[in-house]
């Protein structure tokens, strides 16, 4: 009997083989999730490829949203090295001539009796230095072991220096100190006083919103006020008991209110009282006002509200005194304000724009008016902080004079005094001031040691105010007197002055719209590229059939080819993007006419820019219901229809709005002569009607039903990124949505690949465990087989 074989390791069958060619019929379902995920992960790719380059768009089509930041300015000097300038929006075309007569400079003082060393002690006790800077009163504290370097450590490294910069110079084999104020200009004059300075502050802060007002905030905003105006209030200095200046003298003050009355109007109204003798502030909402003289001080200052003929009230928080003057005495040795000298004085820039002021150097005249005859004793005059010696009650003009010129702030000639002397009845003493200081402080006389001595007996008066015939700013960085218009003053002229030549930057705008065009072709390139088929290859695109994607190039598209929301025919010069030449070919790729461009700048620039980039600004058909304000966020763009109703007494009763295109009028809000659209938010934080954020102003003079069209306009620029911003949303968007979607879909793959390739391992190991049963069987009817062929031989 022949011998019973089969091929494998034993057996004959190549059972390795045969196991990876069933693996391989069982493999067939893994590969068709695998790619499947390939795809999925192809379209994952291709949308953030398409995120990327809708972020790089929105970026360039941000750059041109806002027209105020298209209208900008190439500014040129005639000579760089005297005079600079940049411009903002708000400017206007032209030349100017500028002529500059003096630069502000930083006040400088040196303390004259100097130090062998730069370690020796400035005292041998401890002491006391008090200086005053930039309305602020700073008070140094030394010990018996104080050097002039520590010194200047404990000034420059004092939380509280208002800034003012310590250092040390080294002349004549000695160390003095230098105290150099960092701002320059007339507003920062540097005070060595004898003793403390006298401050009152409101006990509580003005509020707007809940949160501390400031120089910007209007009184009727204010949470202290209620009420509606009715156009006759006020806010006064009660009477001459209760504000007064350092020397007793009678401060009075009355601001009218209006609805536009702002907190920096009552500061100003404040100090134009004080004259220079006292400088109030607002410090974290709270009124604040700080004398100028140090010592013992007469100051007050009470304010109150008069509603006039109206009903309401505002709350004006009591100002009382916080730190008493001459409660502090500077007492350190050898530093007193004698042991100094100011080597360069606080002055402002003083210059003249396009001839003006015209006018020649008016001198100041003040009147000292008295209405009884001085006796007997002594009195003083203070002028910009600082105080005379005593002088005689009967004192010659002269000695007056004199006196007045020696304080450290008055040159000869300054001041020159004429009219009648105290020991005359009803008599008026004059200072006259050189025509080259302009307006100047107020003088103010205290009697106190005169007879009489009634405050009341002894008046001064701002007779004449000064001009110097120039422009006068407390830096050389002026940007409040050309519109728009930042100047930087590098040196002085002559009397024809340099001139400044501001032309439109057409250039810049171009520029923007070649980005966004360059961005948009790209984002555009990139969806056609992933949604359309390819005949060649007979492949469709990546993301074709994607609904998303196919939203998203529409609503790229639309601002393009129709008109801007809120521009109307016959009202605005251009309507569409087209009109100034932005074009779109057949297959969607944008382009600019630069020709059309061009003429239609120099047709009307001001409408190019605001059909690019109207950021919601409005206009109205009504002089009584006008356009206030509207969200750049919220509101929608277009034609509103409004009805409000005022009554007799000057309030509104009603007020009504819909979009122009809208059947039914909604109920609007109002406060006061504002009226404001319903705000409501959806669930997603959208607003639930398209007036939302629009503000409304209504003239309340006036009784009976207003309408009004009011349009809000938006240019292309912004409403393609308002579409952008909708896309891009990190929650919700349609882009994220989409992502998601894809997401999902690889995870729910992974995860049948990961089961599926459990399943082939285990199938595989069944497999490799029944061919192995089988070629043990094998192996053993092989050995049986080979047993019987012996038996038979």
């Amino acid at each position: 009997m022949s011998n019973f074989q089969l091929p494998g390791l034993l057996s004959g069958i190549d059972t390795k083989t045969l196991i990876a060619q069933l693996m391989i019929i069982e493999q067939r379902s893994l590969k068709i999730y695998q790619q499947r995920k390939v795809l999925w992960e192809e379209k994952k790719q291709a949308l953030s490829i398409l995120q990327a380059k809708l972020m790089t768009l929105r970026n360039s089509v941000q750059a041109l949203s806002d027209s105020q930041d298209l209208r900008t300015f190439n500014v040129s000097s005639s000579d760089s090295d005297i005079l600079t300038a940049e411009a903002s929006y708000n400017a206007f075309e032209g030349n100017h001539a500028v002529v500059i007569n003096q630069l502000a400079t930083a006040e400088r003082w040196v303390h004259t009796n100097g130090l062998e060393y730069a370690e020796d002690y400035i005292d041998d006790e401890a002491g006391t230095f008090i200086y005053y800077y930039n309305n602020k009163e700073t008070t140094i504290t030394t010990t018996a072991t104080t050097t002039l370097e520590d010194l200047v450590g404990l000034i420059n490294n004092d939380a509280d220096n208002p800034g003012v910069t310590a250092n040390i110079l080294y002349h004549n084999d000695s160390y003095h100190l230098v105290l150099n104020g960092n701002e320059a200009g007339s507003d920062y004059q540097i005070f060595i006083n004898a003793s403390n300075t006298e401050v009152w502050e409101a006990e509580s802060a003005l509020t707007a919103n809940g949160n501390n007002a400031t120089l910007s905030s209007k009184i009727i905003d204010l949470d202290q006020f209620n009420g509606t105006l009715a156009g006759n209030e006020k806010i006064l200095m009660i009477d001459e008991e209760h504000n007064k200046d350092h020397n007793g003298n009678v401060i009075s003050m009355e601001l009218n209110i209006t609805s536009n009355t702002k907190l920096s109007h009552l500061i100003s109204e404040i100090n134009n009282a004080f004259d220079g003798r006292a400088i109030a502030t607002l410090v974290n909402g709270e009124i604040r006002l700080m004398d100028n003289t140090c010592g013992t001080s007469q100051m007050e200052l009470t304010l109150s509200y008069n509603p006039g003929s109206g009903s309401t009230t505002l709350d004006i928080p009591v100002i009382s005194q916080s730190t008493q003057g001459g409660s502090i005495t500077a007492n350190l040795t050898g530093f007193a304000v004698s042991d100094f000298t100011k080597t360069q004085s606080a002055q402002d820039s003083k210059i003249k724009v396009d001839g003006y002021p015209s006018t020649s150097a008016v001198a100041e005249v003040q009147h000292l008016s008295f209405t009884d005859e001085a006796t007997a004793g002594t009195f003083t005059l203070t002028y910009d902080g600082q105080t005379t010696a005593a002088i005689d009650y009967d004192a010659t003009l002269v000695e007056i004079q004199t006196a007045l010129e020696a304080l450290s702030n008055v040159d000869s000639g300054d001041i020159t005094v004429g009219g009648d002397i105290l020991n005359n009845n009803n008599g008026t003493m004059t200072f006259t001031f050189r025509d080259t200081l302009g307006n100047v402080s107020l003088i103010s006389i205290n009697p106190s040691s005169l007879t009489p001595s009634d405050n009341s007996n002894y008046v001064m008066t701002e007779y004449t105010k000064g001009n110097d015939g120039w422009i006068s700013r407390s830096s050389n960085t002026v940007d409040n007197i050309i519109t728009g218009v930042t100047m930087h003053l590098h040196d002085t002229t002559d009397a024809n002055g340099e001139e400044l030549t501001l032309t439109r930057d057409v250039g810049s705008v171009k520029t923007k719209l070649n980005s966004m065009i360059s961005s948009y072709n790209a984002a555009v390139s990139h969806i056609k590229e992933q949604t359309e088929y390819d005949n060649e290859q007979k492949k469709a695109g990546t993301l074709m059939g994607d609904y998303i994607v196919s939203t998203i190039q529409s609503l790229l598209n639309t601002p393009f080819i129709t008109q801007a929301s809120g521009f109307v025919e016959n009202i605005d010069t251009f309507l569409t993007p087209g009109h100034i030449g932005l074009e779109l070919d057949k297959d969607g790729v944008l382009s600019l006419d630069t020709n059309v461009f061009d003429e239609a700048i120099a047709q009307d620039y001001m409408d190019v820019l605001a059909l690019i980039g109207a950021d919601k600004t409005g206009s109205s058909t009504s002089n009584t219901v006008k356009f206030y304000s509207a969200s750049s966020d919220y509101t929608t763009a277009g034609t509103y229809d409004v009805k409000v109703e005022v009554n007799g007494a000057g309030a509104i009763t009603s007020a009504k709005i819909k979009l122009s295109t809208e059947s039914t009028y909604r109920n609007a809000t109002y406060s006061g002569n504002v009226v404001t659209g319903n705000s409501s938010f959806d669930d997603n934080g959208n607003p639930v009607y398209p007036e939302n954020g629009l503000q409304l102003s209504v003239d309340l003079s006036q009784e009976g039903i207003f309408t009004a069209t009011v349009r809000v306009k938006q240019g292309f620029a912004g409403a393609i990124e308002e579409a952008l911003d909708q896309i891009l949303k990190t929650t919700n968007g349609p882009l994220e949505i989409d992502q998601e979607h894809i997401d999902k879909n690889i995870d729910d793959l992974q995860d049948k690949i990961e089961l599926e390739e459990r399943r082939l391992t285990q199938r595989e190991t069944r497999l490799v465990e029944r061919f192995a049963r089988l070629e043990k069987t094998l192996t053993l009817l092989q050995n049986q087989m080979a047993s019987l062929a012996y038996f038979d031989l």
